[in-house]
């Protein structure tokens, strides 16, 4: 089967790091093209992974060969880009945010739906732990869930200044780490109903890896409830304020329900997910000890990769429309996490809880 053509917008440290090795070794895509504002970034990229550099975005939207987009921008520019991709016919994929605003996140599920291509906003939550967690949840192996608790910090991204400056990120921590907890526990709960938060600038001045002094105004702190409709509760906190660096993020959730708790962890390669089930062995999972607590057992999930998962996830959106009509993996999702975030910091200016329009 041939692989599908594929071109990649944004040729920084996320494109760098994730999608460019990605698609290298994907059996699914090939990379024919990739276009920057600054063309030279994208020189060495093209020599070592192949595909053509192209001199504007509209004339890398009109190859004919490129059927899918990476959109990997700094993220106020990802809802036009995407809309833009949309409406010359591309299938896309939008790294975190997919938006900044609520009112965009809407604008581009409209586009999204008009064009009737496939559309696919990180972050990722089908990996396997998450989708093993969102099975034990399911099937009643915790029982009755009843509140969840959710946690991501390090010490930001000080290698990339303009997260931390309003004017170029116009979103803070919360966009940048909390939305992974927030997205995490709308697919494993399903639609939320409410949200309450603050947000804080913990420390208004950094100092970036090449020695440089810098003003912070964005949140570099949060603290978030989160309700659904039969009155789960989860708490998500998030900060760039840890001593911890990026291959010690501080990253785990846990769901607690009326027979067990989940415990999932992606950063960690041992125990990505493990389930505390002291009424019943969890069927195909190993008995083992965590955080000092016994009848804990993890499941078995195979060697995988995320970032393969994640071209897996969108080459079967290309090939199966139907996927993106599933709760789980549509823009509908996305658009509820942006609404979210949206509602938090609204929270945090006004002081109490907002009721969301997404259901």
């Amino acid at each position: 089967m041939p692989k599908i053509g594929i071109g990649i917008v944004g040729c920084g440290d996320i494109a760098r790091a994730r999608y460019f090795p990605a698609i290298d070794s994907s059996p699914n895509f090939e990379l024919k093209g990739l276009y920057s504002r600054t063309s030279a970034s994208c020189e060495p990229l093209a020599k070592r992974y192949g595909g053509r550099i192209y001199g504007s975005l509209e004339d890398l939207l009109r190859a004919p060969d490129i059927e899918a987009v990476v959109i990997a921008t700094p993220h106020p520019s990802h809802a036009e880009l995407s809309i833009q991709s949309l409406e010359a016919g591309k299938h896309v994929l939008s790294e975190k945010p997919m938006a900044t605003s609520f009112a965009d996140a809407r604008r581009l599920e409209a586009a999204a739906e008009r064009s009737q291509r496939a559309f696919m906003a990180l972050p990722f939550d089908e990996s396997p732990p998450v989708r093993e967690a969102k099975r034990l949840i399911e099937t009643l192996q915790i029982g009755r869930v009843s509140s969840a608790d959710a946690v991501l910090a390090h010490r930001g991204p000080q290698h990339a200044p303009w997260f931390f400056d309003r004017d170029r990120a116009e979103w803070g921590v919360l966009a940048d780490l909390g939305i992974y907890l927030i997205s995490q526990l709308i697919y494993l709960l399903g639609p939320a109903e409410r949200a309450f938060g603050r947000v804080s600038t913990v420390f208004p001045e950094r100092v970036s890896r090449t020695g440089e002094t810098f003003k912070v105004t964005v949140d570099d702190n949060v603290a978030a409830v989160v309700e659904w409709p039969d009155r789960t509760l989860a708490t998500m906190r998030a900060n760039w304020c840890s001593s911890s660096d990026h291959r010690n993020v501080i990253c785990e959730t846990r769901i607690y329900g009326t027979k067990g708790i989940i415990f999932i962890n992606p950063a960690s390669k041992a125990n990505a997910i493990v389930a505390f089930s002291p009424e019943h062995a969890i069927e195909g999972a190993t008995p083992i000890e965590y955080n000092g607590m016994t009848n804990c057992y993890r499941p078995a999930l195979g060697s995988w990769d995320g970032d393969q998962e994640i071209l897996r996830s969108l080459s079967k959106r290309i090939k199966d429309s139907s996927v993106e009509r599933n709760w789980t993996a549509s823009a509908a999702r996305q658009r509820q996490v942006i609404e979210i975030i949206d509602k938090l910091y609204a929270s945090s200016r006004e002081g109490s809880a907002m009721k969301l329009e997404t259901n």
